[in-house]
């Protein structure tokens, strides 16, 4: 391979296409540089460029098909430095012949380019050589935070200012090469104070603050008092709420920073031509590994989140490799990694390992987990998984091409539930499995032996794609206890890695996804899924009593992710769960004009047990009657969300793009949620949102709760954004929000969007809160908001 560096990426970068790209500069007489990005897989359907210099996904840029694949020229000054992706078919793909990487903070690379080097002939500033790119992400916002209704007498409506409230992030970033063949990321979180409160755990920085009878508890002249001091005299301490830095890291007895500023994430290794070492600490995520159809590393897993556990992986270097591929005409990818962040605590001892061997025609790829209770690695083990896949590139059949992928999982468990729940009382935790493996799995309960089914995952994918339609068909199953280490299953933040790839514990899926493309320009979608149960569970089954018992050693804010689609499939006698998700889209590409209209649809054939007569401490249901229908529903038969697009650019000075998106979404039990958000794009990366909403009652609900005095029918919002060139690039931006917000939370960039194709989305609560719904998420509630945002 040219780069090394770029080889220690391939465990993100295996996906179709990713190393066919590259990037040239040309001078201009102005003294400005023409850079080309180049994407060389014409095979994929759609192909954007995203990156600092676009606001990423916000303002990706479509490039152009060519024979060879897709093209884009930009104009850049010779002083930039550029950060950027490719966006395949909706599949973030790093270039991989880019002149130099950085760590993006998730276990991934962004493809970077100084250009002074590009024009200096330096075409090879990547891993070999030593240099050191600093990065940033920072955001500071004030928020007034205002009551539509009171919240002792939600029938008492108003605007009523509630609470004023400072916020500051920031991850501050040394990515590259301390010395040649050396590679180094650090990141430093500076600060880490909210805007607002979500569930009670958040650092707020409050000006001006009542409580839920109105009473002022904090008033304007102590927290304006509060803030000029802290500014003027120790920004850091008040801005990162810094405390003490004696508690936290989840325990008292194991002191980590309780405050900000921290060391958040550091790696740092060595290249040699025979072998690559890499080691992280604390937060450092390792790389991505996706070899076949799974992720079976993922980039969000901890080193160690209570600041005690860390990593390393060793891979075969250059010449090693070079020579294996000259011996067998196979192209290897090897590696082992030790750690000490088995629970992703970093309190546990486990490894991942994985050897992969590829060639033009096929992909074979094998690894495997492990994890242990002892304080040596390799002893008292408690799980060991095996993974093993096979993968075909795509081949011509016909006007088309194929493919085809095949992946199985294996979990063993050496300890069953009630030793795990001995080890974690022993260690001083909290008596339960759950909590012993970190916040990490779905997989409560386990028997400690090999159960046939229940400890098995599996994964088949067929595809085929020509120039007017592709389909695709999957088989996927999961058994009850079949778990997969180094993969994150995690309530707090909804990010459901695990349960999203293998699905819901005892189920399995047929599914089919096919398009057409009848007419230049219009594309038919349709996607259809049967979820079924695995195995027969019976509500005497030890499994399904552990589910629903309280006291078989699973925390109470476990249940929390049990909810709607993420609930096991257990107690269900026969049938399936039925979705359709059809969609319909139609480009005037001369035009500039898209339109797009979807909905998902549900229908629930299940057949539960007649009953379920367990003691006081389980879960009880009287009869089969009304169980396989929606709460929402007097039906079997719903649909959930449904929306309509249309997306217009225009080539003029005035405005350079309209964006409008309806949702209607009746997913709540109690209320339909219609919204209509419109977005004007204008020159000089400024944009302007306004949205609308209606709340009505759910007239099918067969939840009678409610109160037309207590709905709040109207919403809206309205948002300005301005991205100036001087002082690296901010992002400053103005809203307003009544009954709904449409726009992501501070610490994910609040000048965006937050919608779900054209629906607007809910929030997600942390600790165990669960769930907030769209027609929910700020109802009752208002607020004022300014911002900056750095993205350096």
């Amino acid at each position: 391979m040219k780069k090394l560096f770029a080889f220690i990426s391939l465990f993100l970068l295996l996906g179709i296409g990713s190393a066919f790209a590259d990037v040239t500069v040309k001078k201009l007489a102005d003294g400005n540089v023409e850079v080309t990005f180049f994407y060389g897989n014409p095979r994929a359907t759609e192909v954007l460029l995203a990156g600092d210099f676009n606001n990423w996904q916000n303002g990706a840029e479509a490039m152009t098909k060519t024979d060879k694949g897709f093209t884009i020229t930009k104009t850049f000054k010779a002083t930039d430095e550029l950060r950027y992706k490719f966006i395949s078919d909706g599949n973030w793909t790093t270039d991989l012949k880019a002149p130099d990487f950085v760590d993006d903070g998730f276990g991934g690379k962004n493809s970077h380019v100084v250009i002074a080097d590009m024009i200096g002939g330096d075409d090879d500033a990547a891993a070999g050589k030593a240099k050191i790119n600093f990065i940033s992400w920072s955001m500071i916002g004030v928020q007034g935070n205002f009551l539509t209704q009171n919240r002792i007498d939600t029938t008492k409506k108003g605007l009523d200012l509630d609470s004023v409230s400072i916020g500051f992030k920031s991850y501050n970033k040394f990515a590259g090469n301390f010395l040649p063949n050396c590679p180094l990321y650090i990141e430093i979180a500076l600060a880490e104070s909210d805007l607002e409160n979500y569930d009670g755990n958040q650092k707020i920085n409050y000006l001006f603050q009542k409580n839920d009878y109105g009473d002022v508890t904090v008033d304007f002249a102590d927290g304006i008092r509060d803030f000029l001091s802290g500014i003027f005299a120790d920004p850091v301490h008040y801005l990162a709420q810094a405390t003490d830095n004696q508690s936290g890291g989840g325990t008292a007895s194991i002191p980590g920073p309780g405050s900000r500023p921290f060391l958040g994430h550091l790696k740092f290794g060595f290249n040699t031509p025979y072998v690559n070492f890499l080691t992280g600490f604390n937060y450092a995520k390792p790389d991505v590994r996706q070899a076949i159809t799974w992720k079976t590393v993922t980039g969000n897993w901890d080193a160690g989140y209570w600041h005690v556990g860390g990593f390393n992986v060793f891979t075969l270097g250059d010449k090693v490799l070079a020579a294996m591929e000259e011996g067998t005409g196979l192209k290897w990818d090897i590696g082992f990694a030790p750690n000490k962040t088995g629970d992703r605590k970093g309190t546990k001892y486990g490894y991942w390992g994985w050897a992969g061997v590829k060639n033009d025609s096929f992909a074979v790829d094998f690894q495997t987990n492990g994890m242990y209770n002892g304080q040596f690695l390799f002893t008292d083990p408690v799980e060991h998984d095996f993974i093993i896949g096979a993968k075909m590139p795509q081949i011509e059949v016909g006007d088309g091409k194929l493919n085809w992928a095949l992946q199985a999982l294996l979990a063993t468990h050496q300890a069953d539930s009630k030793q795990i729940v001995k080890w974690n009382t022993e260690d001083g935790g909290a008596g339960n499995s759950t909590d012993y493996f970190g916040y990490s799995t779905d997989v409560w309960y386990r028997t400690g032996n090999f159960d046939g089914v229940k400890n098995i995952a599996a994964n088949a994918q067929v595809g085929y794609k020509a120039e007017a339609f592709g389909v695709n068909l999957e088989y996927r199953m999961r058994g009850a206890q079949a778990s997969m280490l180094y993969v994150r299953e995690n309530h707090d933040d909804a990010t459901f890695d695990l349960s999203d790839q293998l699905g819901v514990l005892n189920s399995q899926r047929i599914g089919f996804n096919g398009w057409v493309k009848p007419v230049e320009g219009l594309q038919i979608d349709l996607g259809v899924t049967a979820e079924m149960p695995l195995e027969q569970i019976n509500p005497d089954n030890e499994f399904a009593v552990a589910y629903n018992s309280s006291t078989e050693g699973r925390q109470s804010w476990y249940g929390d992710r049990f909810a709607g689609d993420n609930d096991p499939l257990y107690e269900i006698e026969s049938g399936a769960e039925l979705k359709f998700t059809p969609a319909v889209s139609y480009s005037l590409e001369d035009a500039g004009v898209t339109f797009g209209v979807y909905g998902d649809l549900y229908y629930n054939a299940y057949n539960y047990f007649e009953k379920i007569a367990y003691d006081d401490s389980h879960i009880r249901y009287d009869a089969n009657e009304g169980r396989n229908k929606y709460g929402c529903s007097d039906s079997q038969f719903r649909l959930k969300f449904a929306g309509a697009s249309a997306n217009v650019k225009f080539d003029n000075d005035i405005i350079k793009g309209l964006n409008v998106y309806y949702g209607l979404d009746m997913s709540n039990k109690v209320r339909f949620f219609n919204t209509l958000v419109g977005q004007l794009v204008f020159p000089y990366d400024t944009t302007a949102n306004v949205a609308f909403g209606l709340k009505s009652e759910n007239t099918l609900s067969a939840d009678k709760s409610f109160n037309e005095k207590s709905n709040n029918p109207f919403a809206f919002a309205v948002g300005f954004s301005k991205r100036f060139k001087a002082m690296k690039k901010p992002t400053v931006y103005a809203q307003f929000v009544y009954n709904m917000d449409p726009f992501k939370h501070f610490g994910d960039g609040q000048d965006q969007l937050n919608l779900d194709r054209s629906n607007v989305k809910g929030s997600v609560e942390k600790e165990g809160k669960g769930d907030i719904d769209a027609v929910d998420w700020y109802d009752g509630r208002a607020a004022v908001r300014v911002g900056v945002r750095w993205d350096i």
